[in-house]
């Protein structure tokens, strides 16, 4: 099993299982970068190059999002006047093409506040980008501070838990945001029908965009903090080496993508993501991840903790995740575990008709008594029989993390990071869920 999973540190095992990290990322434009033949070529690195090609994209995306929403005035005005139906799908198709170039310039605004934290705690050095560990905030300070944003919050949390937990708030409203828009879909052929209303629809959009505004903010969030971690960690083994006479390293920053060796980024450009239905042969087991939380169902708002496991249990057993899930966090004060419900994914490899291997999802949840599909994941197969097929697919492009098995030189993978390291690597920086039009249904009992 290991030679699907990519740690790339020793010892991330957790709760008798392994760790990796997720750092998912909602539509985001692919940047492709410059290989560099040897570290020594990456010392050149300048924050203030990257800082105005970051600017350069998001003058240029602000530009034509302008012209877009000038062309969407006119429509709603039509609309306003006419109710057609036509005009109203002009519309849909109008916002969505805004929302990819919206995402896209939210990628850019968040990589610009990632380079400005990197250009205000770093100075250049002849031997590379020295952080100035002492100028960071501390994090207990940090951590303080995000107490305050986020209730309720569990008392021994740090900062690698807000983290996970911006990273999970902006996931879960991501799936809010998938239902909303086939609401959106389903109301237009009402519409069309005669049983609902243009006014309808206009709620859901409307809808459809303050989902995007919070996930914009929970991924700016997560960022931030990403940065200031990476920062810390490095600055902290850069003191530690000049104190044994060693070099200061060229800094490695995590941000999602480019910007050069120092900073975590995939060699070349990305291989297409699959269609929306795809033909898959060969399926490998990769890994499970069990995100807990202190809701009633998955919420975003009362994340926990995480967990992984190799364990792909039959869905004779699954409620085993759930029973892991309330050992991993008891409580002897409470007399019992906090978590009330938790989500499931199995993580599959498998090879597309081109031979190219992707990362395939099915997705779950659980509480204490019975375990669920959300809406339109597709029945779970038996683990150690997947059949091959044709499937159908919700395809999350650029969803993935550029993620790094080794030190500067190696090469990157667009990968999922659950829990602290590598997997499910997908060449095309995707994710891909398998899905069939069906509504929630119980799978255990």
């Amino acid at each position: 099993m290991l030679r699907w999973v990519v740690l790339g540190i020793v010892g991330l095992l957790v709760f008798s299982s392994f760790g990796f990290v997720f750092a998912q990322e909602v539509k985001s434009l692919q940047v492709s970068s410059e290989t560099c033949s040897a570290c020594s070529s990456c010392r050149d690195f300048d924050v203030d190059k990257a800082l105005s090609e970051a600017n350069a994209k998001i003058e240029n995306l602000t530009r034509l999002i302008n012209q877009k929403e000038a062309e969407l005035h006119k429509l709603y005005a039509e609309l306003n006047k006419t109710k057609s139906i036509e005009t109203l799908e002009k519309i849909v198709k109008l916002e969505d093409e805004i929302q990819l170039l919206k995402s896209d310039l939210e990628f850019y605004k968040r990589q610009e506040l990632s380079l400005e934290l990197i250009k205000k705690y770093t100075r250049r050095t002849p031997y590379g980008v020295e952080v100035l560990y002492y100028r960071l905030p501390r994090e207990d300070e940090l951590v303080k501070q995000y107490i305050e944003k986020v209730h309720p919050v569990r008392k021994d949390v740090d900062l690698d838990w807000f983290i996970a937990f911006y990273r999970q708030a902006g996931e879960l409203t991501f799936d809010e945001y998938v239902v909303t828009d086939m609401k959106l879909r389903e109301t237009i052929g009402e519409i069309k029908a005669g049983n609902a209303t243009v006014e309808d629809a206009l709620g859901l959009i409307e809808e459809k965009k303050q989902i995007w505004d919070r996930i914009y903010a929970y991924l700016g969030e997560r960022d931030k903090l990403q940065t200031l971690k990476k920062l810390k960690e490095l600055g902290r083994k850069q003191t530690i080496m000049k104190t044994t006479g060693v070099e200061p390293l060229s800094i490695d920053v995590g941000i999602s993508r480019g910007w050069g060796c120092q900073l975590h980024y995939c060699f070349g450009e990305s291989s297409p993501a699959l269609p929306s239905q795809a033909y898959l042969y060969d399926f490998q087991k990769v890994a499970v991840w069990v995100g807990m939380y202190t809701s009633s169902t998955p919420n975003m708002n009362y994340f926990y903790d995480e967990y992984c496991t190799y364990d792909f249990t039959s869905t004779y057993d699954i409620h085993e995740y759930w029973d892991k899930a309330v050992e991993l966090t008891y409580d002897p004060i409470l007399g019992g575990s906090p978590v009330h419900s938790i989500q499931v994914k199995w993580f599959f490899s498998a090879y597309d008709s081109d031979d190219v291997k992707h990362d395939i999802i099915w997705q779950f949840e659980c509480d204490a008594t019975h375990c669920w599909l959300t809406t339109g994941r597709a029945d779970l197969p038996d683990p150690n029989l997947v059949p091959w097929g044709t499937y159908k697919l919700d395809v999350f492009e650029n969803y993935l993390d550029c993620c790094r098995g080794c030190l500067i030189g190696c090469q990157c993978h667009w990968c999922n990071t659950h829990c602290s390291g590598c997997f499910a690597c997908d060449p095309s920086g995707a994710q891909n869920f398998v899905h069939e039009d069906k509504p929630n249904r119980t799978i255990w009992p």
